[in-house]
């Protein structure tokens, strides 16, 4: 991807990412909000707010632009939104377990930099051959999609479903 598209789609995800973080409250608990917004203050649904926008952002570009889409997207933008999920998980308890405790304006910052890098990853495997079909990446998603919607209101009992602020 061009460094525009980049730039387009870092805005994209951040500014709908960021809004997803108020939606379910504006909404009054809305069930279908919350299957795609931040319900909650846990890291598990902070991480929708990078797979929802990606997800979105992934609709719209195979709908609208499939014709100059790279042959590995699917495979590449998968890997990217696992990524980018993955770094905040990482980044969050390691400074959580450093410090003892999470940090406001880290956290904001932290979900901008697993965006970054979730697309860092997705634009160094468009230069890959993919190990995954189109197919397999697709059902992937739906797998993760489904895991967001089953666990946004079926939480299991570990730490990752919880609001961290309740565990300190």
């Amino acid at each position: 991807m061009s460094k525009k598209q980049n730039l387009i789609s870092f805005f994209f995800i951040s500014v709908i990412g960021t809004l997803l973080h108020f939606t379910y409250e504006w909404s009054k608990d809305n069930f279908f909000v919350g299957l795609f917004s931040a319900v909650n203050e846990s890291t598990w649904e902070h991480l929708k707010l990078v797979f929802s926008p990606m997800l979105l952002l992934t609709i719209i570009q195979i709908f609208f632009f499939k014709n100059s889409l790279p042959d590995n997207f699917l495979c590449a933008r998968l890997k990217g939104t696992i990524a980018g999920m993955l770094s905040i998980v990482v980044i969050f308890y390691t400074i959580w377990g450093v410090f003892g405790k999470p940090f406001e304006i880290v956290n904001i910052l932290l979900y901008y930099v697993g965006v970054i890098y979730g697309l860092w990853i997705e634009n160094k495997n468009y230069k890959k051959d993919c190990t995954l079909t189109d197919v397999q990446a697709a059902v992937i998603l739906l797998i993760l999609c489904a895991a967001f919607f089953v666990f946004t209101y079926n939480a299991p009992a570990i730490n990752i479903f919880r609001d961290p602020g309740a565990l300190y």
